[in-house]
């Protein structure tokens, strides 16, 4: 089969995913999407289409991905993995899924290697401390330069290709230096300083959080879409082990009543040891799914009214399930202590 598109998610991760493709396909075709919006009839997706880093899409001829509700839910439909043209495996990044997938026909580029390790550390958010979150390397950088407010929709899309041609030609030291990607990070740095100021106004704490573990951010009552950076609010919150990321999602600049919520861990928790797994939280409430250190979910609602009711209501059955899985895991310990 010759492939000649690829659809990929609208990250870091599924920009790196979208290079490694192209070089392996020799495909220059690039289109994106979110979770959501896989199954939009503009994206084209068809026999010849790779879909990367998204939930699985049946018209596709080829899919990657990691995320285990994705594949959850693919078995659900009556999917088969072991049949599907691609692969799905539980990894820290989809460019690792692909990466470990063409590498066994395919010689890629000697720095591709590298470019794959700093996509798994930024898509997994694996970070040992807040201090070594805020180290400047170039997976970093490059995630950055994607949480800027574009023009539009297609300027954005313009810049992720633009983006996925430099990660598939040179290493990212080098891609950094593209005027176009110094340009997009001089600007987040001036985003992230109006950020903090944000984000120490409207983060808060729920009253039964009392050692003040998971920030929340609600940005429901704005009437335009904010560029909310949320990861800065451990820079604000020092105490938090998670922020929560409450909003109303947007159709084409118009807000409507549905909700959105997006959760990560603190840099300062071991993603790996921790006994914590945000992305089961969002499968466990069926909005949503994620890793352990990062995880997304929406909420439909009719009307505001509803919209506001969900919304306090889904805020603390997320926590709830946050307190749980310390308590499934300390009885696990116990357990192991007693025998």
């Amino acid at each position: 089969m010759k492939y000649t598109r690829i659809v990929t998610h609208d990250d870091l991760d599924g920009v790196v995913s979208a290079a490694l493709c192209s070089l392996a396909e020799g495909i220059d075709d690039l289109r994106f999407a979110g979770p959501g919006s896989i199954l939009d009839m503009g994206l084209g997706v068809g026999p010849e289409t790779i879909v990367c880093d998204l939930p699985h899409h049946p018209a596709a001829g080829r899919w990657f991905d990691h995320h285990a509700g994705n594949l959850e839910d693919f078995k659900l439909k009556g999917g088969d993995p072991v049949s599907i043209s691609g692969r799905f495996q539980l990894a820290k990044s989809c460019a690792r899924v692909v990466f470990d997938y063409y590498r066994e026909h395919f010689a890629f580029p000697e720095f591709i290697p590298v470019t794959v390790e700093e996509t798994d550390r930024v898509d997994s958010f694996d970070y040992g401390s807040v201090e070594d979150w805020r180290k400047e390397t170039p997976g970093r950088l490059l995630a950055d330069t994607l949480s800027i407010s574009f023009p539009s929709r297609r300027e954005r899309e313009g810049y992720m290709r633009h983006l996925m041609r430099s990660v598939r030609s040179r290493p990212l030291e080098e891609v950094l230096k593209d005027p176009r990607v110094q340009a997009a990070s001089e600007q987040y740095r001036q985003t992230a300083s109006k950020n903090l100021e944000l984000i120490t106004r409207i983060g808060v704490f729920l009253p039964e959080d009392e050692d003040r573990e998971v920030v929340i951010l609600d940005t429901t009552p704005f009437k335009r879409e904010p560029n909310l950076i949320k990861s800065l609010a451990f820079l604000v919150f020092r105490s938090a082990k998670a922020v929560l990321e409450v909003k109303s999602l947007y159709r084409q600049g118009r807000k409507t009543n549905e909700l959105g919520f997006s959760m990560s861990l603190s840099p300062s928790m071991e993603v790996e040891s921790s006994e914590k797994d945000v992305g089961e939280i969002m499968r466990a409430l069926n909005i949503g799914d994620g890793h352990r250190g990062a995880g997304a979910g929406r909420k439909p609602c009719a009307s505001k009214s509803e919209m506001l009711k969900h919304k306090e209501s889904m805020v603390r059955q997320i926590f709830s399930l946050w307190k749980e899985q310390r308590l499934h895991a300390g009885g696990h310990a116990q357990a192991g202590q007693r025998g």
